[in-house]
């Protein structure tokens, strides 16, 4: 049978075989350098030279017996956050192939996809991951992957609180890359009350028929596994969410901008809608640990081409500017498909300092996910 992507092995699984012998550094990065050939414009800037030396050096300590959760493995970093980022990737022991494109201007690579449909531009990084040219990306705003959420292209993409984050291909090799970093994400040592909203910031969202049963599918899952699960749904006044809808599509640090290059007069409403965002996402999670939120309004809509279907995803992530400003961690995962096979992604956002908590979702909506997988 001819490899596809669904065959190459993740961060945990390679970890696992360069443990064992069965393979090397050096072979997993001949590997990267082979499926990289098609796919060298999702990196902004690939170092084989320097890649190779670290396979050589993860092999010599491998051979000492050596171990570590990240060393010998082909990963990357998105060129969103800054080159001192390679430098922790390298210290643990990785192999660093390059810096990822965070642009979205990439065809949609996820095998979940029918080969019909060409969907949208999704960022290299995702595109990275989800085609096996490395198994892990340290990438900032992980969850979105660009405009498209993570799940709907095939990986899952993790941000921790303040910002940084992961893809991987899943959420047991987001783990083991977490793992490989010393970020601390402890699980819940309780039962969870976990929120689930379809409404987003913004009047005019309305949830789809097919993404809104995905996410109840979830909450029904959720709640078998000793969680309280309520609906929560935010009552907030039409003007605030009039108000706050343009202001919430910034980022952190675009935000931050804003308040230093806006004239004099304007800053004190800046200070206004900043004063309002906090209100906002202290109702958002007032009484729960997480929130269950769709990836986006979803179905896709579609338009036929000539050779193929473009699937636009409009209004993707009704919910993305909550974690995007909040600094809250979040985790984009698949949960199921429609009818017409396209991936149908929940966006899970987690109280600060719940990481762990976070990732034990994720990871019940993944395996539940696998167990239903669409043939």
């Amino acid at each position: 049978m001819a490899e596809t992507p669904v065959c190459y092995p993740g961060a945990a699984d390679q970890a696992r075989l360069l443990a064992s012998g069965t393979t090397t550094a050096a072979e997993l990065l001949a590997t990267t350098e082979h499926r990289l050939g098609s796919l060298r414009e999702v990196f902004t800037d690939v170092d084989l030279t320097a890649a190779r030396r670290s396979a050589e050096e993860a092999d010599r300590r491998l051979a000492r017996g050596e171990r570590g959760a990240l060393l010998g493995l082909p990963l990357a970093v998105e060129d969103s956050l800054p080159h001192s980022a390679s430098g922790v990737l390298t210290a643990a022991g990785a192999v660093v192939v390059g810096r990822t494109s965070a642009a979205e201007r990439h065809r949609n690579p996820s095998p979940a996809l029918p080969a019909t449909l060409l969907d949208p531009r999704v960022s290299g990084t995702a595109v990275a991951v989800s085609s096996g040219v490395v198994s892990a990306v340290l990438a900032r705003r992980a969850p979105g992957a660009g405009r498209v959420p993570a799940g709907a292209a095939g990986v899952v993409g993790y941000e921790a609180s303040g910002g940084a984050g992961v893809l991987a291909r899943s959420v047991t090799d987001v783990a083991h890359v977490l793992t490989g970093l010393g970020w601390q994400a402890k699980p819940a040592d309780r039962p969870l009350r976990i929120g689930v909203s379809l409404r987003g910031v913004s009047m005019t969202t309305r949830t789809r028929a097919p993404m809104r049963r995905a996410v109840e599918d979830v909450a029904a899952l959720l709640s078998m596994h000793a969680n309280e699960v309520v609906d929560h749904d935010p009552h907030l006044a039409s003007e605030s969410r009039l108000l706050l809808a343009p202001h919430l599509t910034a980022g952190r640090r675009e935000l931050e901008l804003l308040g230093k290059v806006v004239p004099t007069p304007l800053r004190g409403l800046c200070r206004s809608l900043r004063a309002a965002e906090r209100v906002m996402l202290d109702q958002m999670f007032a009484g729960v640990d997480v929130l269950v939120t769709p990836g986006y309004t979803g179905p896709a809509e579609t338009m036929a081409l000539p050779g193929g279907v473009l699937v636009r995803n409009g209004a993707t992530s009704p919910f993305a500017p909550l974690w995007r400003v909040s600094g809250y961690p979040a985790v984009s995962v698949r949960a199921s498909w429609d009818a017409d096979g396209n991936p149908l992604p929940v966006t899970v956002i987690a109280v600060p300092a719940a990481e762990g908590a976070l990732l034990g979702v994720a990871r019940i909506i993944e395996e539940e996910g696998e167990v239903h997988r669409r043939p």
